[in-house]
C-alpha cells in the first residue's frame, strides 16, 4: 500500500481481502452485477438493472484505482455470492474514511453487517492508518444506528434527517 500524505489517496498492489469467522469481503467483479443489482447505489441513486449494476460498479472502482474509495462485497466464507457492500467512499480528506454499507433484506439483523464494519473499520485505522473513521444514516434507520453503535462508533451531531456517526 502506499499513502500520498497530501491527497490521503490509498493505492494497494493487490485488492485487499479481509475475513472473519464467517465472512469473507472481497473484491467485486463485473461478474457480480446481477447479485448486486438490488443493493447497488451510487450517489443515493439505486440501480434499476444489471446495466445500471454494472455502470455504477464501474464508477466505484474507477474511484478505487485513483485511490479514493474501496469498496468490499460481503460474503459468507462457505458462498462466493455477495450478500451486501461494505466500504469507504468520498476519499479521504483529512485523513478520514467515510464508511458505508448496504445488506441484502434477507440477511437484516443476523449481525453479518456488523461483523463487516467491524473488518472494514480495523482495516482503515489500522491498515491505511487513518485518523478516524465516520459514518451517516437516516435517523429513522435504527438497523444502521444500532450497526454503528455496535461497532464502537459514537453519534457526533445531527444534521437534518441524518445522524453523523465517528470512531
Amino acid at each position: 500500500m502506499h499513502q500520498n500524505p497530501q491527497n490521503k489517496k490509498f493505492q494497494f498492489s493487490e485488492f485487499p481481502t479481509l475475513s472473519s469467522d464467517a465472512l469473507i469481503l472481497r473484491e467485486i467483479t463485473p461478474a457480480d452485477a446481477a447479485s448486486i443489482m438490488e443493493i447497488s447505489y451510487y450517489d443515493g441513486v439505486q440501480a434499476k438493472s444489471e446495466e445500471e449494476a454494472a455502470a455504477m460498479l464501474e464508477k466505484i472502482n474507477a474511484s478505487y484505482g485513483k485511490g479514493e474509495s474501496i469498496h468490499w462485497g460481503i460474503c459468507f466464507k462457505d458462498q462466493n455470492e455477495i450478500v451486501g457492500t461494505c466500504g469507504f467512499y468520498r476519499g479521504f480528506s483529512n485523513n478520514i474514511g467515510e464508511i458505508g454499507y448496504v445488506l441484502k433484506e434477507a440477511h437484516r439483523g443476523k449481525g453479518i453487517m456488523t461483523q463487516a464494519v467491524r473488518l472494514s473499520v480495523e482495516f482503515g485505522l489500522k491498515e491505511m492508518k487513518l485518523a478516524q473513521v465516520t459514518a451517516y444514516t437516516d435517523k429513522t434507520n435504527t438497523g444502521s444506528v444500532n450497526v454503528l453503535k455496535r461497532s464502537g462508533f459514537k453519534e457526533v451531531t445531527s444534521e437534518n434527517e441524518y445522524l453523523k456517526f465517528s470512531t
